[in-house]
């Protein structure tokens, strides 16, 4: 049986902050909207969108899946 691969767009996308620890680690994501179009935004926007957000528990065995091998 093959095994399975990684899907390369997901690895770079999310952070699994304890892969190879004992307890379950969260699976992290960076928020949109922080490139450009700034100066309108105010100061708590810029810095609630700067922070790394855990997913959500219904998708998560599903990504899981996709980060096989990190």
């Amino acid at each position: 049986m093959a095994r399975q691969k990684t899907n390369k767009t997901a690895k770079k996308r999310f952070k699994l902050t304890n892969p190879k620890g004992k307890k379950k680690g969260k699976l992290l994501y960076k928020r949109s909207h922080q490139n450009h179009l700034k100066t309108k935004r105010s100061r708590k926007t810029k810095r609630r969108y700067s922070s790394n957000v855990e997913i959500a528990q219904a998708n998560r065995k599903n990504m899981l899946r996709k980060i096989v091998n990190i």
